[in-house]
């Protein structure tokens, strides 16, 4: 799943909040000038995403975050290296570091890391 860049100011807004939260409210957080049928449009684009829900109580509708931040990163993530690197995290590793080599602590922490696994 592929967030543009003003549905994912939604998303923060979405996951600071840790619940549901209606538009209007997202709109004040947003401090812009956005119309509200803009952000609308945004949060029904979400919603078709899976990224989002809707609870709708009377006239009014409750938005909130329907995956972790965690789980959309490590989503993109996982994309990202198939895409980009055909699923090789040696791949990725090799072009994170082609301008030169992690030092001798991150290195640490990576070989600790892959032994965990």
């Amino acid at each position: 799943m592929k967030i543009s860049d003003s549905e994912m100011e939604i998303m923060k807004i979405l996951w600071s909040c840790g619940g549901e939260i209606t538009s209007p409210e997202i709109a004040a957080r947003l401090n812009d000038s956005r119309k509200p049928t803009t952000i609308l449009t945004f949060l029904k684009r979400l919603e078709d995403k899976g990224a989002a829900s809707i609870r709708r109580e009377g006239k009014i509708n409750y938005y909130s975050a329907r995956i972790s931040k965690d789980e959309y990163l490590h989503e993109q993530t996982e994309e990202f290296v198939n895409e980009i690197h055909n699923g090789s995290v040696k791949n990725f590793l090799a072009a994170l570091y082609a301008d030169g080599k992690p030092d001798k602590q991150e290195l640490n922490k990576i070989k600790e890391w892959f032994e965990s696994l």
